[in-house]
């Protein structure tokens, strides 16, 4: 027996478990539990309770199926189901944040931050340089190049 089958004894790490169903099934379970939060609030005819979403994050679906977000991102990487699955879930996130601060129950500014860090591809500021040249400028360069041209021959 070489050192590599040595090394794979034992129970197999819970992370190399995952299928892209599990993944569905647990972010679901996540997804479900955010959007049925409730808060407390006082009004003149007693305390009631009314439905108060929690945002989606990645950080929370990580705390909630118990992987680091690094693994996270490298199951978005893959090019399997699980892979799919990821930047599925993903994808739902950044919805979840987008539509959260369009319509004003999510903090734009934070929502704006937080697209920026995760979807550094999609979301970033552009810096756009228009180059222009004056036409004083233009008038120079053509008179020395007209003049560059008499000397050369």
């Amino acid at each position: 027996m070489d050192k590599k089958e040595e090394k794979r004894r034992g129970r197999p790490r819970l992370l190399d478990n995952w299928t892209a169903d599990l993944l569905r099934e647990r972010s679901n379970e996540y997804f479900k539990k955010c959007d049925d939060r409730h808060s407390l609030a006082v009004t003149k005819d007693g305390v009631i309770d009314i439905p108060d979403p929690m945002p989606y994050s990645i950080e929370g679906l990580c705390v909630y199926l118990d992987i680091l977000r690094r693994e996270f991102d490298a199951w978005r990487k893959r090019q399997d189901d699980l892979g799919h699955r990821a930047e599925m879930i993903h994808q739902r996130i950044t919805a979840n944040r987008v539509e959260g601060a369009l319509c004003g129950k999510q903090n734009s500014s934070f929502a704006q931050f937080m697209l920026k860090n995760t979807n550094p591809d999609q979301y970033r500021e552009k810096v756009e340089v228009e180059n222009t040249v004056a036409e004083e400028a233009r008038s120079i360069f053509e008179s020395w190049s007209a003049a560059w041209k008499q000397m050369q021959g």
